[in-house]
């Protein structure tokens, strides 16, 4: 019976590949003509832009790896029952659970392997991602500015483009504000123009030809003038408006730009800091004549489980605020207790958001072990491959994805768990494709109930009894 194992994992390979690679180009559909704009339009080398398009490939992965899983287990399946190699490996006594463990195996090594990738790979590929999009920035300045948008960059200067030429990084039709402390704008307007960096890259070079400097200079000794100055060739040099650049997105990193560990070691931070924050309030409300018992108003999530209850029956009463009866027997203190709910629920947010980062790494990889579970029994009885599998897999991974995204957005808005919000996808699949793989499988769980089961079997979804067929 070794044979079995390799057979049913070779059978798996070419529709793994097959649905990565439609998954994978569905996502990045977007973002292609968004790189051919670059090649094309605004003079990028295709090596650059082809790096470029290797980078992003860091947040498409995590995505199309399960959804690649249950396109295999669909197919794979669907094809071996419309072959009758299902019937006879039952009618050969080899249990079905056998024929889906292979996969199942190698699903588990797959969700390991993702989720290395996911805390080392997939953050050093979006920095990396972005540090790319800063070097295009300086090479093809223009690729950042937007016809008919404006710009506000720049340190002091609000910039206004008609149209932009990627490949010359000629501009046409220049608008600039130079915002002056205390007095009127400066407007400078110029028919063409060009935006370079300095060779460290520190201070942006705008170089103006045949415009007009207008001015309102404001005299508290004299009446207000004007000043129309016309010029051939301007330059205005914008001190640091490279180092900003840099320091934004080269030396900082964003959430998906971080590990697990980073991102929790964040997180703690701002547990600490909460924790101070909660403890000055509390010493604060005593003092303002509040009672102990009183307190756990003013963070319900860290309150004792037998005062969360109380807590939310009194925040459900009071239009979502459990501080609403505090402050109606304490009026001096509604103030204190508006500015510490926006603080409280700022940190809470913050947290919130590093959790579900945390969570993503993990349960991304854990849906190739759940598709197994749900692909595999469902493949058996739809008997063939075809537009039935699309579907099939479109659905269940549309049902995924709005899961995910809704439980994410659900999370950060603090109106349920983290945890919750990013695995109840998983959770409600999970149940699922366990309920199914044990159906296919002859194994009888205790809601499965006998008339379910006869039904099955004169259907020929079930084999019948051993017991009987011996």
């Amino acid at each position: 019976m070794r044979i079995l194992p390799w057979y049913i994992l070779r059978q798996h390979l070419v529709p793994f590949l097959l649905g990565f690679g439609v998954v994978t180009f569905i996502f990045e559909m977007d973002a292609l003509f968004q790189y051919l704009d670059l090649v094309i339009n605004r003079g990028v080398p295709a090596l650059v832009v082809l790096k470029l398009f290797a980078l992003s490939l860091g947040f498409v992965v995590p995505m199309s790896a399960p959804s690649a899983v249950l396109v295999a287990e669909l197919m794979t399946f669907g094809r071996l029952s419309q072959d009758n190699e299902i019937t006879a490996l039952r009618a050969s006594g080899v249990h079905l659970f056998r024929a889906i463990t292979p996969s199942l195996l190698a699903s588990i090594v797959l969700a390991i392997l993702l989720t290395l990738f996911n805390n080392h790979v997939y953050p050093e590929a979006n920095h990396a991602f972005a540090n790319l999009l800063v070097d295009i920035g300086r090479m093809r300045p223009t690729v950042k500015l937007q016809e008919g948008v404006f710009i506000t960059d720049f340190p002091g200067y609000n910039l206004l483009v008609q149209r932009v030429n990627g490949q010359t990084n000629e501009m046409q039709g220049v608008t600039i504000y130079q915002m002056n402390a205390g007095q009127s704008p400066r407007t400078i307007i110029a028919r063409t123009g060009f935006l370079r960096y300095t060779a460290d890259g520190r201070t942006a070079v705008l170089e103006l030809k045949e415009g007009e400097i207008h001015e309102i200079i404001s005299d508290a000794q004299g009446p207000r003038r004007y000043h129309r100055l016309a010029f051939h060739r301007h330059l205005i040099y914008i001190q640091g408006a490279g180092s900003m650049l840099e320091h934004t997105v080269r030396d900082s990193r964003g959430d998906r730009e971080k590990s697990a560990r980073m991102l929790m070691d964040e997180r703690q931070e701002v547990v600490q800091q909460y924790d101070r924050s909660l403890s000055e309030r509390v010493h604060r409300f005593i003092a303002g004549g509040v009672g102990k018992d009183e307190v756990a108003a003013l963070a319900p999530d860290r309150a004792p489980w037998a005062k969360k209850i109380p807590l939310w029956f009194s925040a459900l009463t009071h239009g979502g605020d459990a501080l609403a009866p505090v402050i109606a027997k304490h009026p001096a203190l509604a103030q204190e207790a508006q500015l510490w709910k926006i603080e409280r629920d700022g940190l809470r947010r913050t947290m919130a958001g590093f959790e579900v980062e945390i969570h993503k790494k993990f349960a991304l990889p854990a849906a190739c072990v759940v598709f197994v579970f749900i692909g595999a029994p469902i493949g058996m009885r739809v008997r063939r491959a075809g537009p039935a599998v699309a579907f099939l897999s479109i659905g269940f991974f549309l049902f995924y994805y709005v899961c995910l995204v809704g439980g994410e957005e659900l999370a950060n808005r603090l109106l349920i768990p983290s945890w919750l919000g990013i695995w109840i996808a998983n959770i409600v699949l999970g149940l699922i494709g366990i309920d199914q793989t044990c159906r296919a499988c002859d194994v009888h769980l205790p809601w499965h109930g006998q008339q379910a089961y006869a039904k099955a079997v004169r259907s020929g979804d079930a084999p019948p009894p051993r017991e009987a067929a011996a």
